[in-house]
């Protein structure tokens, strides 16, 4: 029979941590790059939702809120909307935002791309405050080099955001499929 030799303990306790070290930043590197897909969003067409935040998860990849819509569901009940976006946290601090810069009970006007099946779910490409002031989201909405769309995200003045959000505003929402 063959012989088998034994992996020598210096050997063990140096190359096994190795290989882990090795397959955590192989699995690490794909969960980078897989939180970026955006296939689901309908990036042909903007959505405008006007509302009042409820929630905001300020942590990587992107920050999400949580808010209700403005505008009611067709039985009168309050929608309540998911959206994520910006740059990194990293980014987003040195552009000024920390876990406070929105607030429950802030009322806000996002602008960005609705998920293909209707759901209340938006991937945000502009924020603003109700106040009319603009929210910097770390990164510029018109770099086409990671988000290709075909939509021209175009500054709002204050006075139409703030006009926006007096009346309530779901502009370009798709209807959930059945």
């Amino acid at each position: 029979m063959g012989s088998r030799r034994a992996i020598p303990e210096s050997m063990r306790s140096s190359v096994l941590p190795a290989f882990g070290v090795m397959a955590g930043l192989l699995l690490a590197s794909g969960l980078v790059f897989a939180h970026h897909s955006n296939a689901i969003l309908d990036k042909d067409n903007a959505t405008t939702v006007s509302g009042t935040v409820t929630r905001l998860l300020f942590s990587n990849p992107h920050p999400a809120i949580y808010f209700d819509a403005d505008v009611k569901d067709k039985q009168g009940n309050v929608v309540n909307w998911f959206a994520a976006g910006g740059g990194g946290v990293l980014s987003l601090r040195k552009v000024g935002w920390t876990n406070k810069t929105l607030q429950p009970g802030d009322r806000i006007l996002i602008l960005g791309h609705q998920i293909k099946d209707g759901r209340p779910l938006l991937g945000f490409r502009k924020l603003y405050r109700c106040s009319g002031e603009e929210v910097t989201l770390g990164y510029d909405p018109a770099n086409r080099s990671e988000y290709s769309t075909r939509v021209v995200w175009e500054d709002i003045s204050p006075e139409r955001v703030r006009e926006l959000c007096e009346k309530g505003t779901l502009q370009g929402a798709i209807a959930p499929k059945p």
